[in-house]
């Protein structure tokens, strides 16, 4: 059985969503809550309590578990992992999973990729094609950030791909993407983010991909570690960082 928020809450978060006000929502819920609907992806806040969730191969979407709070064993196809706060899971959507909370309870954020994008063309990595394992930890994670100055790739699909975004304490492009929608977990630092709005004179130096120079209208935000980002196909954004480094782990959601 699946309990509501206390309060209600729309399946939609705009823009962003602090990390206090994640870990204020999961501590509501007992099984799941909506964020943001789509049809080819939805992003959910989930709770496993008391006993092992399971469920056979086949499902209908391929999952990215960000995990919150707790910590507990993740089952793949029979591979057993230890997980905790601040780990990345990966699930497809063939595999058989099982989420162990033991005797806590584990609290996390997922992102189901539907198979829409399945029969888009493949994407294009400079690094060639890449599978994400089955668990990123934390200490990885932070390891992979702090050894580098520059963007590092960690999954490349037809429907979805993913990867490390580092800025070394230089702001970002005024961009937006035709294809696709963007989520971020933020890891380290601090940036104020300038969201939604119109890029001025803006370009298209390769398919699908606007850059411009600036931006009248957008929405302000200050970002740090523990924050989530969600950009809609063709939002204008542009990220300042405060400090020597922001990074964060990108998911992009391809679709037509």
């Amino acid at each position: 059985m699946c309990c509501a928020l206390i309060r209600p809450l729309a399946a939609e978060f705009r823009d962003v969503l602090k990390s206090a006000e994640i870990d204020a929502r999961l501590s509501q819920i007992d099984q799941d809550a909506p964020l943001v609907e789509r049809p080819n992806y939805d992003v959910r806040l989930r709770a496993v309590q008391g006993r092992p969730s399971r469920a056979p191969g086949g499902a209908e979407a391929d999952e990215i578990l960000h995990i919150r709070n707790g910590s507990g064993e993740v089952t793949i196809d029979g591979r057993r992992h230890r997980i905790g706060a601040g780990d990345l899971v990966h699930i497809p959507r063939t595999a058989a999973r099982e989420l162990d909370p033991g005797k806590g309870r584990l609290e996390y954020v997922v992102v189901r990729i539907f198979p829409a994008g399945d029969a888009l063309p493949p994407r294009r990595s400079r690094m060639g094609p890449r599978t994400m394992p089955d668990v990123l930890s934390k200490a990885d994670i932070d390891a992979t950030i702090a050894g580098h100055d520059s963007n590092q790739p960690i999954h490349v699909s037809n429907g979805y791909t993913m990867n490390y975004v580092i800025y070394p304490g230089q702001p970002g492009p005024w961009e937006a993407h035709r294809g696709c929608v963007d989520v971020y977990f933020i890891q380290r630092g601090t940036a104020r983010a300038l969201l939604g709005g119109e890029i001025t004179n803006p370009a298209e130096p390769s398919p699908g991909e606007i850059r411009g120079d600036g931006v009248t209208g957008a929405r302000e935000y200050e970002i740090a570690p523990g924050d989530m980002v969600h950009i809609p196909r063709d939002g204008a954004h542009h990220m300042i960082p405060h400090g020597d480094k922001l990074a964060y782990i990108l998911l992009k959601v391809w679709a037509e």
